[in-house]
Parts: structure tokens; sequence; C-alpha cells
């Protein structure tokens, strides 16, 4: 596949009190005519990560429309689950309901963090989001050992499907250097979204020389066929784009080779790409992707072309 980069689009620099730093995981939802808003996740002075939301006019990369006030949701209180941080990883809108499922920060002792997977609701009045429940709708099981979050949910083939990260092993740090974590991702399903059973195997594992980390699924269907983009990184190497593909969700073939835009020679993107979004627009294919520092250079688009 062949992507043109068409440039940085939001980079955190103070804009608001929840955007002191970085841009992670951003998604696409068109609004109308050209215009999107882009779901992504900041972080504020804290390092603590938020839910919040700008929207963009895709004819017109050149300024931000209008960048959310408040973030649609904020860290958790004393000691839940996101505590230290709700990070947004994927919106989904099904029978007249809108949902973002994020990731929930806990920091760690012996190990940097514990993460586990969290939803929340649209209010009635339209003012923000509301937990769904006080604990989070997926967390540590024995399919699960350590750690999961990045959740992409869809409503596809008649089922609720859900991909994310499965934390697979923790490599102890040294005097200087944390914990380092590795993660794959699995494929869970579910009656109603919230409830979810996951399948005894990883939908993407480890496959190339030095791989120790696969993340942020994002998954599209159309014509009885999934499509999934994600981003891997190994030793000595940063995050690029992957790419796979299935006919039911759960077993893929990996086609990393087909995948998406490499890293820049300099600049905001040239030591990684990272966390990809793909969705369509009047006949093009486009592609959010986040840049260098695990998304503190912030993130930007590319088109396919055909």
């Amino acid at each position: 596949m062949a992507w043109r980069k068409l440039g940085r689009i939001f980079y955190s620099k103070g804009q608001r009190k929840f955007t002191a730093s970085h841009a992670s995981c951003p998604q696409a939802v068109h609004r109308e005519g050209n215009i999107f808003r882009i779901w992504f996740a900041p972080r504020d002075a804290r390092n603590r990560s938020y839910c919040a939301w700008l929207d963009i006019d895709i004819a017109n990369l050149t300024k931000i429309l209008r960048l959310g006030e408040q973030p649609a949701l904020a860290p958790g209180g004393l000691s839940a689950f996101d505590e230290q941080g709700a990070m947004f990883s994927w919106f989904v809108a099904h029978a007249g309901e809108s949902r973002i499922y994020y990731t929930g920060w806990n920091i760690g002792d012996t190990v940097p963090f514990r993460n586990a997977i969290g939803v929340a609701a649209a209010s009635r009045d339209g003012d923000g989001f509301v937990r769904a429940a006080p604990g989070p709708v997926l967390d540590r099981s024995p399919w699960d050992p350590h750690f999961v979050g990045n959740p992409c949910v869809l409503v596809a083939a008649g089922a609720w499907h859900l991909w994310y990260l499965s934390g697979t092993a923790w490599t102890p740090g040294g005097d200087t250097a944390p914990a380092r974590a590795s993660y794959n991702i699995r494929h869970a399903l579910s009656p109603d979204g919230l409830r979810w059973t996951p399948d005894p195997e990883p939908a993407i594992d480890f496959a190339h020389p030095g791989e120790l980390a696969i993340a942020r699924p994002s998954v599209r269907f159309a014509e009885g066929l999934f499509r999934m983009h994600y981003s891997w990184r190994g030793d000595g190497y940063g995050y690029r784009v992957g790419y796979a593909e299935s006919s039911d969700g759960a077993h893929w073939r990996r086609a990393d080779d087909e995948a998406g835009p490499e890293p820049a020679g300099e600049g905001w993107d040239s030591q990684m790409v990272a966390y990809p979004q793909v969705f369509e627009h009047d006949g093009q294919t486009y592609m959010l992707y986040c840049g260098n520092g695990f998304s503190a250079a912030g993130f930007g688009l590319a088109v396919l072309e055909n």
C-alpha cells in the first residue's frame, strides 16, 4: 500500500489543562460533510491521560475548528482502576447509544503500571460521558495475567467484537531503567459490549525478529472481511504500522508489508509511526497516526494513493 503523508494535524502544548502533552490513539468520527471529530488521549501536567476531542475539516487541515473545552472523561477517584489515567481508545455508536472504550491506568510498584479496560456512555443531557460501571469491563484473568488495554470495539457480523492489547510478560529493569512489558493482541466476544469472553489464543502474535510489543488494534469490517491496522515494535526499532486480515475476527493473516507509511527521514514522525486508525471518506482511504515519543509529537494524517 502506498500512503502519502498530509502532515501533522495536532500536538498537545498546553492548549487546555488536560493537553499538557501527548495525543495518543486518534480516531476519526464523521460529523457532516468534510467535518470529522477526532477523539484522542492527551495528558495533563501530572502525566494522567484523558478522553478528549477536536473537530477538523478534512479538506482544510491548516487549522483546528474546535478543541473541546473540557475532557469527555477524566481520571477516576481514589483507588479506582483508572485513578492515574482514563486513556481514550475507541468510540462506538450503536442502537442510538454512544460509548467510549478506554484504558484505565494505575501506577505500579515493581512494574511501572497496571492497565484495565473501561467503558463510558454519553450522558442523557449530552454533556460528557458517564462510566457504565465503577470498575473495568475487562481486567487481568487466567487468559490475560498481566494487564489489558487499547480496546477496539465493533458490532459486526451479528456480534460485539473486542480486540485489545494483552500483556504477555515483564522483563526486569536495571538500576536506572524500569521493567519492560511485552504485549500482543487478543480478541473477545460479547452479547452487549459489557460482558466479554476472550478467545483462548492470541489474535495477532509475535512474528518478527526481536518483536516485543503489538498495540492499538484498529479494525474495519466490510463485505465479510475484517481488516486490522496496528503498530508493532521491538528491540532496536520503534513503532511502525502493521496490517492483517480475517474472515471471523479471531484468526488473522499478518501482512505487514502491505501496511502503511514508514517513519520519515527527519521530523516529528522520524522515530516511529504509531497507533494508526484507518477510515474512508468521499472515495478516499485515510490513516490517522501518531509520531515520535509515543505520541508526544502529536498525530497526523496520510491518504492511500490508488
